[in-house]
């Protein structure tokens, strides 16, 4: 049962990184970096728990938060990736142990480019850039550098008015 549940999680993965890979074409993200999106989740520290999770028994919720958390420290366009958690550093400027620092403009577009995919793939449509109910539910819980939630909403405004 729970294989059947992992083959379905890899289906819908390979339809998410297709529509991932179709936004991010459109917001400028590097061809390597939409290449390799998500690859992580087809390793075996991910991918079953994933499957149980979404397709299964969802018996393991210790083991699918591991995942996820595993996933996040893997891949740098969440916007958790980006969040210290040592307090083990001497930069100049100091960034407060868990607090944002800024995020590199790739990682920035490979992540709205993952919402959109996100949308697309486990919603069926992809999100109506200027009605985002998704992010506007959403937008106060990422926690971002200020200059990375400034540039984020100026890529988004910049989608807007292409379709406006």
């Amino acid at each position: 049962m729970e294989l059947i549940a992992t083959l379905k999680f890899f289906k819908i993965t390979l339809k998410h990184k297709w529509f991932v890979f179709q936004a991010g074409l459109k917001l400028r993200v590097s061809f390597w970096r939409l290449i390799k999106h998500d690859c992580s989740k087809f390793l075996l520290s991910e991918m079953p728990y994933y499957g149980k999770q979404f397709y299964g028994s969802a018996n393991d919720e210790k083991g699918y938060i591991k995942c996820w958390l595993k996933h996040q420290n893997r891949n740098d366009h969440h916007w958790e990736y980006w969040i210290p958690r040592s307090g083990h550093y001497k930069c100049n400027p100091p960034y407060p142990n868990n607090e944002p620092i800024p995020m590199p403009e790739q990682c920035l577009r490979e992540m709205i480019s993952d919402w959109m995919g996100a949308g697309k793939a486990y919603e069926g449509k992809w999100p109506d850039i200027n009605n985002w109910t998704w992010f506007e539910n959403n937008k106060d819980k990422i926690r971002l550098h200020e200059e990375t939630r400034k540039l984020l909403y100026k890529i988004i405004d910049g989608m807007r008015n292409k379709n406006g």
